[in-house]
């Protein structure tokens, strides 16, 4: 069944729900993407070359928000245990993304952002059913698919830019899965835009 026939108010709180996971994160990949500040591309001060550590900080701090986005979800209790155990995946798979960017930034000589502690993040979105839960998931995911694709072009080095796009995979997967768990399209488009 599609938003069009579902009452207002359900499709509304909905949008709600799914948008709030992904606000912080669209608005990072947001940045990345138009270039609007220049931390958010990593230029430097004297407008040299984009600082390639500058950009990895940058989409490091979100996956660190991921990563206690689902431990939220988690914690909520309301997902069934197969759909649980892909939270725990997926969230593994952040940590691990984390622990590669942190490696990265370091090998480039810079200063790794520090993760909060999970509690630290305050998610506007109630987490009281299953589909609250995925709703919220599927917005982050969605958040860090476009700010890994505002990062790939804007690597000076092509290798990190590779690594960007692999990580971009990656979330892109979880993104479909979750949404299929819902009963949608796992790939609602044939591009990102």
């Amino acid at each position: 069944m599609d938003d069009q026939s579902r009452p207002a108010r359900l499709a509304s709180r909905r949008r709600l729900v799914a948008g709030a996971g992904g606000l912080t994160l669209a608005g990072a990949a947001l940045g990345l993407l138009s270039g609007c500040t220049t931390a958010a591309l990593g230029e430097t001060k004297s407008n040299g070359p984009v600082d390639d550590a500058a950009v990895v900080n940058s989409v490091l701090g979100l996956e660190y928000q991921a990563f206690a986005a689902y431990e939220a979800a988690l914690a909520a209790g309301a997902l069934a245990e197969k759909e649980a155990a892909m939270a725990r995946a997926f969230q593994v798979d952040h940590v691990k993304h984390a622990e590669a960017m942190v490696r990265i930034i370091i090998r480039l000589q810079g200063k790794p952002v520090a993760a909060r502690a999970a509690p630290d993040y305050r998610f506007a979105a109630e987490l009281k059913s299953r589909d609250d839960v995925l709703r919220f998931l599927v917005g982050f995911e969605q958040g860090l698919v476009f700010a890994h694709l505002g990062a790939v072009p804007a690597f000076a080095d092509k290798a990190l830019a590779k690594n960007a796009a692999a990580i971009l995979g990656v979330e892109a997967m979880h993104w479909g899965a979750l949404r299929q768990a819902l009963g949608e399209n796992p790939v609602p488009a044939p591009f990102l835009d």
